[in-house]
C-alpha cells in the first residue's frame, strides 16, 4: 500500500507522522519504504547519518526530474529503507511547468516497477500543493492529511 502524508500548511507534523508511522510499521516487521519528496529533506537527514555526502543522483530528484529509477537506501532501522530528498527539489515546479510528458505520473511510473518489494510505501510531502505533492498523491492508494488542532490549520481543508 502506498500512503502519502501531506498538508499544504507547514509545521503541522507531516514529517513527524511519516517517520513515526514508518518506524512503527518497520518495528512490527513490515517492510517499509519512505520516499521523501519534501525539499527540506528532514526525513532524509534523520534516517541517513551520511545524508550530506549524497550526490543529487542518489535522491528522488533523479526520479521526478530526470525520470531515473528510485535510488533506495538502507537506514539504521531494520525493515526501513528510504529514497532521500534534495534541496534542489525546491525548484521542481519551474521545471515541471515546461514538461511535455505526464508530469504528475513520474513518481508513480518508477514506483510501480518496484513497489512489491515493500508492504508499505510512505511518501513525506512538502508543505504545498505543487507538482511534487501531485506526484505523491498520484502514486498513492491512500492519503493522510495532517492537521494540528487550531483554526489556521483547518482553513486550507475548507477550500
Amino acid at each position: 500500500m502506498v500512503i502519502s502524508i501531506g498538508s499544504q500548511k507547514g509545521g503541522v507534523g507531516k514529517t513527524t507522522t511519516s517517520l513515526a508511522l514508518a518506524a512503527g510499521l518497520a518495528q512490527k516487521g513490515k517492510k517499509v519504504l519512505l520516499i521523501d519528496v519534501d525539499y527540506q529533506a528532514n526525513s532524509s537527514k534523520v534516517l541517513l547519518p551520511e545524508y550530506q555526502k549524497l550526490d543529487i543522483q542518489d535522491t528522488v530528484y533523479a526520479t521526478v526530474l530526470e525520470r531515473k529509477p528510485l535510488p533506495v537506501h538502507k537506514t539504521g532501522i531494520e525493515n526501513l529503507e528510504i529514497v532521500p530528498s534534495h534541496i534542489l527539489l525546491s525548484n521542481a515546479d519551474l521545471t515541471f511547468i515546461t514538461a511535455l510528458d505526464n508530469r504528475a505520473q513520474r513518481l508513480k511510473t518508477q514506483l510501480e516497477k518496484v513497489r512489491d518489494r515493500w508492504d508499505y510505501v510512505l511518501i513525506d510531502c512538502p508543505p504545498s500543493i505543487g507538482w511534487l505533492t501531485l506526484n505523491a498523491f498520484t502514486a498513492s492508494d491512500k492519503i493522510i492529511i495532517v492537521v494540528s488542532p487550531g483554526i489556521l490549520s483547518l482553513i486550507p481543508l475548507s477550500r
